[in-house]
Order: structure tokens, then sequence, then C-alpha cells
């Protein structure tokens, strides 16, 4: 159990929602119906998968920078944090 730093890449969808998805992190999904909506969902879907894997003893990949992670125009990458402790 620990604390983590994930980069997410937020997708502006054409209805004004967003996806969330992390690419570090397979089966890590999430969206929100506003920025704020989406960011914690994020972190909440980060946190839960983290922590199954702690469960399941699978490997945790480290993270990429997030400087190397490409986007599209309606795109944008920000760090996403969880503590699976406090899970």
């Amino acid at each position: 159990m620990s604390k983590y730093v994930y980069a997410a890449i937020f997708t502006k969808e054409e209805n004004g929602a967003y996806s969330v998805a992390f690419n570090d992190v397979k089966g890590c999904y999430s969206c929100g119906d506003t920025l704020e909506e989406a960011i914690e969902m994020a972190e909440d879907a980060l946190a839960l998968v983290l922590y199954e894997y702690e469960r399941e003893g699978k490997k945790i990949h480290k993270p990429t920078d997030i400087s190397k992670i490409e986007t599209n125009e309606n795109e944008f990458v920000t760090y996403i944090a969880c503590d699976t402790i406090e899970y």
C-alpha cells in the first residue's frame, strides 16, 4: 500500500464531458460531466485499480514522464495522485 502519481490523459468530448485514460495503468479509465468531476473520478479510479494490483501482487509499472506523452487537439495531460492506504 502506497502513494502514487500517474499522468492522466483528459479528452474533452463533443458534449462537454471529459474522458480520462491512464496509459501506464492497464484497465484504468474514468470520466466526468465536468473537469472537476473527471479529476475526482480519475483519483478514485486510479486508487481502485492500483489497490487491486497490490492485493493481487501484480507488477505496478513506473509512470511515464508527462513530457513524453503526446496529445491530440482536444486533449491535455496532468498528474493524478492517489493513496491506496487511504483508499
